[in-house]
């Protein structure tokens, strides 16, 4: 089983809406079941998943005390994939998250006070040991700070960072009004494509992870 953290340890830079957008697209790819534990005290993804029709994914709502079991319930119950949502700040949860998670993916903004700003959650992932990279969300339509703050984001912490930039939409908040993704309400969009592109990544990313912790026979 895929297990991934979404960590960021500042506010509002999209880490539930792509977590959420992210295990939908994992659906539509057959790579599930598919479950989201969610760890924030604001419960956003619960109460998307209240708005939502369709069953999938499953959203389970835990903290550090208790993420491990759940985590292993699921297991248990054979899925393929759990993405935890964290706290929006450094505490024990968001620790805990990223020593269960086989990677820990963490959302950014293109400006500067964004890219300096993940540098907690980097103190994170490094005291953990856990592979992790960086995706650029809300990115600018036509601009080159796009491109400017992936490579100084590769400069500055040494991660991986998604070549591909999340872009600025309202289709992506759009969605959530009734518990869809935005590739179940603008399926074949440039922001569907843009989750979808980053999605596979990461996935590619995993699979590296995990080839480098097979043992040779």
């Amino acid at each position: 089983m895929m297990t991934i953290a979404t960590l960021a340890q500042k506010g509002g830079v999209g880490k539930t809406t792509l977590t959420l957008h992210w295990a939908v697209e994992a659906l539509r790819l057959g790579q599930g079941p598919v479950a989201v534990v969610d760890m924030d005290t604001q419960q956003s993804a619960v109460r998307w998943a209240s708005r939502r029709e369709a069953d999938e994914p499953r959203v389970l709502q835990a903290n550090a005390d208790n993420v491990g079991r759940a985590i292993e319930a699921v297991r248990e119950h054979g899925f393929g994939l759990v993405l935890l949502d964290t706290m929006p700040r450094v505490s024990a949860s968001s620790v805990e998250a990223a020593r269960l998670a086989d990677v820990v993916v963490i959302p950014c903004g293109p400006s500067p006070l964004d890219i300096e700003a993940i540098s907690e959650t980097v103190g994170i992932v490094r005291e953990t040991n856990t592979p992790a990279a960086v995706v650029l969300n809300r990115g600018r339509h036509s601009s080159g700070i796009n491109a400017e703050a992936i490579g100084l984001l590769e400069r500055a912490y040494g991660l991986p960072v998604c070549p591909h930039p999340i872009m600025h939409r309202a289709a992506l908040a759009d969605a959530f009004v009734d518990g869809r993704a935005v590739g179940e309400l603008e399926p074949g969009g440039k922001a569907a494509d843009e989750i979808s592109v980053t999605w596979n990544w990461i996935h590619d990313l995993w699979e590296r992870e995990t080839e480098k912790l097979e043992v040779p026979r």
